[in-house]
């Protein structure tokens, strides 16, 4: 593991840091709506709406792990915190403590302002393996939540909403 660097990505990084969420997509058998140039927008401009690590193996620059994590503010927990929408680490690698590493790597390279208090993630229902990653790193599923989503047609009606 000593032959991985984790730095944060950069602009010139987008095709990096898009190709490895692309993996992740894959691995997951999840789409992958969002392009190179979504990445670029949201991530590498004025205000970005994220920021991502990669981790790179020097021997070959070869990319092995990604994260992608947004800044959350909840009133209920008095501060900042990260919203890790996107962890992937290269199965040539898992099981070397890669993953945790990321992790740790987010909350010291967040952006100076956002003062991390918390991270918070959601884990798919039949992925047992990453649930039990995130307990053994000390997670806690919230059980007084549900999480729900607002996309598509319904969004574009709540726009349309006085």
């Amino acid at each position: 593991m000593s032959d991985i660097e984790i730095r944060r990505a950069d602009a010139a990084d987008a095709e990096r840091l898009h190709a490895a969420l692309c993996q992740l997509s894959t691995d997951l058998n999840d789409t992958h709506m969002a392009s190179l140039d979504d990445m670029l927008r949201h991530g590498f401009s004025g205000e970005p709406a994220f920021f991502a690590l990669l981790a790179i193996r020097k021997s070959d620059d070869r990319t092995v792990g990604a994260l992608l994590a947004s800044p959350v503010f909840s009133t209920t927990r008095g501060g900042a915190g990260l919203y890790v929408s996107d962890l992937w680490v290269d199965s040539h690698v898992r099981g070397a403590g890669l993953g945790q590493r990321l992790l740790a790597a987010a909350v010291d390279l967040a952006p100076e302002n956002w003062s991390v208090t918390f991270v918070k993630l959601a884990v798919y229902h039949d992925n047992p393996d990453a649930q039990r990653f995130y307990e053994r790193l000390g997670f806690k599923p919230r059980k007084d939540e549900t999480v729900f989503d607002l996309m598509g047609p319904e969004l574009e009606n709540l726009r349309k909403r006085p």
